[in-house]
């Protein structure tokens, strides 16, 4: 009985140890879920969808009903990234427009997780015009 208790003991703290490591399997399920938020440069309800692929990479999807980039038309964003250091990071992150101008990208995009206020903040890092966007996650995974 106990050296069952000591392994499962062993074994309980390797995988701890591999989650929290940069990367791991718990700082990664924090970003997975729909966030909506207020896109302080133009005001308009955005979201964004966000999904773990099999090869660790993050999927990124979103929307918005108006979008300055689309002349204040309905444009819709996608994006692939990585974790670096806690923060989502894509370089191949594309505005599309419904009114066919565009595509516009690709954009250096970063996700930044305010787990004190269970947020994440939206961040375009070469983009000086652009205002970071705070979202609030309404889904779950």
């Amino acid at each position: 009985m106990r050296r069952i208790f000591t392994v499962s003991i062993i074994v309980l703290s390797m995988l701890l140890a591999s989650t929290v490591q940069a990367g791991g399997l718990f700082q990664k399920l924090y970003f997975i879920g729909l966030w909506e938020g207020i896109d302080g440069n133009d005001g308009s309800e955005a979201q964004r969808s966000i999904t773990l692929n099999s090869d660790g990479t993050f999927s990124i999807i979103g929307q918005e009903p108006i979008t300055s980039g689309c002349d204040g038309e309905r444009g819709y964003v996608t994006g692939t990234g990585e974790l670096q250091g806690g923060v989502i990071v894509s370089y191949d992150f594309y505005l599309f427009c419904y009114n066919n101008l565009g595509p516009y990208g690709p954009m250096h995009a970063t996700y930044i997780a305010d787990k004190l206020n269970g947020t994440l903040i939206e961040d375009f890092p070469d983009a000086e015009s652009f205002e970071p966007m705070i979202m609030h996650k309404i889904s779950k995974r």
